[in-house]
């Protein structure tokens, strides 16, 4: 039975064709490089967070009536970084360092990646007494594309008689891998 409606030549198939592979050479680098920014913006994000509730707990909290206190290292949570995203409970007892998860209040809303740390180069309380400065370093680590390879992000901060005061700067290892 032969066909009759319209059909497309051999010209027309050859130009859509061409079209096709264009906007794909536009599009997909630029949805790939958007899908990487979009797995390392976890970290950037949530180390932010865990420096903020750090700094938090360092203003108001109170032990034996001391003050400026620091939790002792956490970490890392979970122990290895995953591919996908996964839910992680930070103050499972199984979790390192969950009482210092949970005294900071650091809990990911959302299923995470990255491997995260706390470690401050002294912990306990009425630190702005003590005569060095004490610094913090929260760290991200992930292995984005599952090649053993690991990203890492670092946020620090120092304690010292002015407070706790974060660094501005995100130090990047490898940023994807």
């Amino acid at each position: 039975m032969a066909r009759t409606g319209p059909r497309l030549s051999l010209i027309e198939t050859a130009l859509l064709l061409c079209l096709i592979a264009v906007v794909a050479a536009v599009f997909v680098p630029t949805f790939l490089r958007r899908v990487r920014t979009n797995k390392i913006s976890e970290a950037s994000e949530l180390l932010e967070e865990m420096s903020r509730r750090a700094g938090a707990y360092y203003d108001t909290s109170w032990a034996s009536r001391e003050r400026n206190c620091l939790p002792p290292a956490a970490g890392p949570t979970p122990a290895k970084p995953t591919e996908e995203p996964e839910a992680v409970d930070f103050s499972s007892p199984d979790a390192e360092g969950h009482a210092s998860w949970e005294a900071i209040g650091f809990q990911p809303a959302r299923p995470i990646r990255f491997s995260y740390s706390y470690t401050p180069s002294k912990h306990g309380c009425d630190l702005p007494g003590s005569v060095e400065e004490v610094s913090v370093v929260f760290r991200a680590e992930g292995d984005l594309d599952a090649d053993d390879v690991r990203s890492v992000f670092e946020r620090r901060a120092v304690v010292g008689r002015d407070g706790f005061t974060p660094a501005d700067a995100l130090l990047v290892h490898q940023r994807t891998e």
